[in-house]
């Protein structure tokens, strides 16, 4: 709450905390607390450390619909993050917004199981953007269980990158319902980019809706820097839309992925066609 005191006794309804980075410092580990979001909640975030997400266990649930959503606004630096440290964290129903030119990364992620859920990833004005959502650690799994479920980003900054930049291997990556639309930044892909030498393991990406009208060279959805068959999971019900009509691909060819029913197009006012191909 703006009327809020960041006072140890409080967090009431009556009595409501000021800031989240106290009522995370409030929360005991692994105790499945939750902290609330009134309607209209706002925090403004300028550094790395403003908000610590280092507490296992929290959810952190927003109320409200449309404007009314509790928002975080990340600005000043564009290494201004919000850090994740513990595991099983999780965001709902909560705004993130860019107030400044190529943020590098909306949350920096050193621990397994965060998820978001119907949040939304947008920005101040048309010159401020996320690059990353997500990007992880270079520490193998350090990030497994990462789940993006019912999220929207919608970003025309021709510097945007990906929902989650992967340096680490990952094991049970899940992106769900997800609604992504970016400007056109190179060939880079709208849901993951992964790091040479890692993996994707059990991966769980479905019914998602992605355009980046990339004229060449794309890759839509996941891009590998190796090919590798030690990839494992399951890409089924996706929408992608670019304009690449020479070179349509949704991942890496060779990356072991199992694809069902997925649509792609490249050009206008066309439906999608299945991609890869059925087989046989």
């Amino acid at each position: 709450s703006v009327a809020g005191v960041d006072q140890a006794g409080g967090g009431t309804f009556q009595r409501p905390f000021r800031t989240l980075d106290f009522a995370v410092g409030q929360c005991t580990a692994s105790r499945g607390d939750l902290i609330i979001l009134a309607p209209g909640h706002s925090e403004t975030l300028s550094t790395a450390t403003a908000l610590a997400m280092d507490v296992a266990g929290i959810t952190v649930l927003g109320l409200g619909v449309g404007t009314l959503r509790p928002k975080f606004i990340l600005d000043t630096l564009t290494t201004t993050t919000i850090a994740v440290s513990a595991a099983n964290i999780s965001f709902k129903n909560v705004v993130f917004s860019a107030n400044f030119a190529d943020v590098a990364a909306l949350f920096t992620l050193t621990a397994a199981n965060f998820a978001c859920e119907d949040c939304e990833y947008t920005q101040e004005a048309t010159s401020m953007n996320f690059v990353d959502i997500v990007d992880t650690s270079t520490v193998d799994n350090s990030a497994d269980g990462l789940t993006q479920i019912r999220c929207k980003w919608i970003e025309v900054d021709v510097a945007s990158g990906s929902l989650v930049n992967v340096d680490s291997d990952i094991d049970g990556l899940k992106v769900h319902d997800c609604y992504i639309d970016l400007g056109v930044n190179g060939v880079l892909s709208t849901i993951a980019e992964v790091a040479a030498g890692k993996d994707l393991t059990n991966i769980d990406v479905r019914r998602n809706y992605s355009s980046r009208l990339v004229a060449a060279s794309a890759v839509q959805l996941i891009t590998f820097a190796d090919t590798t068959t030690t990839n494992t999971g399951i890409m089924e019900g996706n929408r992608c839309r670019s304009l690449d009509v020479a070179g349509e691909i949704i991942v890496t060819a060779g990356s072991n992925i199992s694809f069902y029913d997925n649509l792609t197009t490249s050009a206008i006012d066309k439906s999608g066609y299945i991609l890869p191909v059925i087989d046989a």
